[in-house]
């Protein structure tokens, strides 16, 4: 009976030392662990809550006045003559998708010279300093295969801005520093006009100065669709100066003809307004200093 048993309690004995030595393995475990918070805090073993912080995502900003250009390509050399509106040519396409990759919009593409394509032509040759002729001609084919965006007006404003350039006629849309479209426009024709207001129940009859003023401006007011006004209707006006607004247009001029508004073509005037949002910065410069009323009479 008692050789029976003896196993038994070896068996016990070895259990409980087991036990023993796990106590310790994982004493010492939570002693370690715990190290590193008594060294900090002198205090006492406690393992504090843990708190879990998250980290916001990384941003990327580009340096203010850093602008991406896009590399130099080779195309095909259009005739000595040129491409004016109405022609078709597999050639023409090639130069199509290049003003689209430099963010000129010229339509659809489909090798035919159209209207759209006429007003992105315009905007290159005012940037180039080229006639305003609305043809890709070879100049401003050379032009396009090397294209370099300009220095913008104000590099160090507001990533996204807006800005018009009354002196080229242009307009440059800046989305995070980086040019997100260049379009031709037709500002203030600098002609004296009058007009009666309000429209539909007239009480002043005033006289001014087709101006667009320079300035720091911000979008404040956009209207979906044609809007009637005391001077005609516009289409898809964002109002960024008292009446003064970017709006799409039927007749884009390459030079001044606006009463005071930023002229664009109404193929652009479709979206532009889905690439600002309200509060967005308006620079004009090359503009007027303020606006000339010449007379302002009760009728």
């Amino acid at each position: 009976m008692v050789q029976k048993l003896f196993p038994v309690r070896v068996l016990v004995s070895l259990v409980a030392a087991f036990g023993v030595i796990a106590g310790v393995v994982m004493a010492g475990a939570v002693l370690r662990d715990d190290d590193g918070e008594q060294a900090a805090t002198g205090t006492t073993s406690t393992t504090a809550p843990t708190t879990t912080t998250t980290v916001p995502p990384t941003t990327t900003t580009t340096v203010p006045g850093t602008i991406r250009h896009e590399p130099a390509v080779d195309l095909s050399t259009v005739p000595l003559t040129g491409f004016g509106l109405g022609d078709s040519d597999p050639r023409i396409a090639e130069y199509e998708n290049r003003l689209l990759q430099l963010h000129f919009d010229p339509g659809l593409i489909d090798g035919t010279i159209d209207q759209s394509t006429v007003y992105a032509l315009h905007a290159v040759e005012k940037i180039a300093g080229l006639p305003r002729v609305g043809r890709l001609n070879p100049a401003e084919a050379t032009f396009l295969e090397t294209f370099q965006y300009p220095v913008p007006l104000h590099p160090a404003a507001e990533p996204n801005r807006t800005e018009i350039d009354v002196t080229k006629q242009v307009i440059t849309l800046y989305e995070n520093y980086q040019v997100r479209l260049i379009t031709t426009t037709s500002t203030a024709s600098g002609e004296q006009f009058c007009y009666i207001t309000p429209k539909r129940a007239p009480t002043q009859r005033i006289c001014e100065v087709a101006t667009t003023p320079n300035g720091r401006y911000a979008y404040y007011f956009f209207y979906d669709g044609w809007q009637p006004g005391d001077l005609g209707e516009l289409y898809n006006p964002y109002y960024f100066f008292k009446g003064r607004a970017i709006h799409g247009y039927a007749d884009v001029p390459p030079e001044p003809a606006s009463h005071g508004c930023a002229r664009i073509p109404m193929h652009i005037s479709e979206y532009f307004h889905d690439l600002v949002h309200e509060g967005d910065a308006v620079y004009v410069d090359g503009g007027t200093d303020g606006e000339q009323i010449l007379s302002s009479n009760p009728i």
